[in-house]
């Protein structure tokens, strides 16, 4: 009789590496013979999911929508996305409790709190502001006091597993909550973006993968392309309520400084995207401490030389075992790191070969091998408690 496993993502409205992380986890218990049930309270646009995620399918899913939730996105599109998943598993809380029961084995994938579920993945404590992000002011002390109120609720029972993405967010779990998580990188479609690794006729594009989101600051990454013109750099992301604003506010940017080196490219479908990365040299994340970076990994893969913020778990776990000269502490050093590195093909070409093969430890076999060896485990405790 295969075992029952219940996913709980509360929002499927903005399609990021979160949701992709919940999405292969899933797929990996089916592969591994478990039922599987995802539970949300926004529909799941498949649609979209296969553009920008691949051959990727949701479970069977079932989705519990809380009125509170959808008042708060109609209210601020985009926004206040982290109250609004703790209003979800607020609204969840009982439901967890009875489903450690009716499940054999049950995860929390977006409350980035330790809930009262079997295994709890944190990609970033939700009672921390994120890194590098500016918010002052009363209304943020008070959101931020607001989310602190919701997350106690769920301090006891904690979660059977507390589980993370990188050994910069294990940190930051262990302050905030006094846990040792286990780290379980999310798995990155290597082989996909690999194809076009060797592809050695490669133009003068620089790439930047990221929501358009506020808390990315993908405005700077115009300030970076007004002082190297002879570049073009390309910003490709997934969008969501809010996401209009941002790229209203980068095209006028763009116009007001005159800077013509930059396109936009929302929801570039999956195959485009790795064509494009076929065919630049460079990728620059935003000014973001990344908790883990997924789309870091699958630039390196590509052949793209990364350079990322000295802090986050993209700096940490990937692109520090490159090269240290790759991370930069401002991001207006990142014309400097590429101006050295066109200046030096040995030395680019060793760089991009390193990364193509520190990539490989995250794909999705070792993804798949880590997991089962931690749900096994849970299994196996749970089954003795129920002798």
């Amino acid at each position: 009789m295969a075992y029952k496993a219940l996913v709980i993502h509360a929002l499927f409205d903005i399609l990021g590496g979160g949701e992709l992380f919940a999405l292969k986890l899933s797929e990996a218990l089916i592969e591994s013979g478990f039922e599987v049930e995802l539970l949300t309270a926004t529909p799941v646009d498949t649609v979209k999911l296969r553009d920008i995620y691949g051959d990727v399918e949701p479970p069977r899913t079932t989705v519990k929508r809380v009125r509170e939730a959808e008042y708060l996105s109609k209210l601020m599109p985009g926004r206040l996305v982290r109250l609004k998943r703790l209003v979800v598993y607020r609204e969840y809380e009982s439901l967890m409790e009875t489903a450690r029961r009716e499940y054999d084995i049950v995860f929390d994938t977006q409350s980035n709190l330790p809930t009262p579920v079997d295994i709890s993945y944190i990609h970033f404590p939700a009672v921390l502001e994120l890194t590098g992000v500016e918010r002052r002011g009363v209304q943020w002390a008070v959101y931020n006091q607001l989310i602190k109120y919701l997350a106690d609720r769920f301090k006891t029972p904690r979660s059977g597993r507390v589980l993370t993405n990188s050994t910069w967010t294990a940190h930051k779990v262990y302050t905030t909550h006094h846990v040792y998580p286990d780290i379980l990188y999310p798995p990155v479609d290597i082989e996909y973006f690999n194809i076009v690794s060797q592809n050695d006729n490669r133009e003068k594009l620089v790439v930047t993968i990221s929501r358009f989101t506020p808390e990315k600051k993908l405005d700077k990454i115009v300030k970076v392309a007004k002082e190297l013109p002879d570049y073009t750099f390309i910003l490709v992301g997934s969008t969501g309520p809010g996401s209009e604003k941002i790229i209203e506010s980068l095209n006028a940017l763009k116009e007001e400084n005159q800077v013509y080196n930059v396109e936009l490219k929302p929801n570039l479908p999956r195959r485009e995207l790795r064509e494009l990365m076929g065919r630049a040299i460079f990728y620059l994340h935003p000014e973001f401490s990344e908790h883990f970076g997924i789309a870091v990994v699958e630039a390196m893969s590509a052949g793209l030389v990364p350079i990322v913020r000295r802090d986050g778990g993209a700096w940490y776990d990937a692109v520090s075992k490159i090269s240290d000269m790759l991370g930069y502490k401002d991001i207006e050093e990142a014309p400097r790191i590429i101006k050295t590195l066109e200046d030096n093909r040995d030395l680019y070409i060793r760089l991009r070969e390193r990364a193509v093969e520190i990539s490989k430890q995250f794909n999705y076999g070792n993804f798949k091998k880590s997991l089962l060896e931690k749900v096994n485990y849970v299994l196996k405790i749970k089954k003795l408690l129920q002798e």
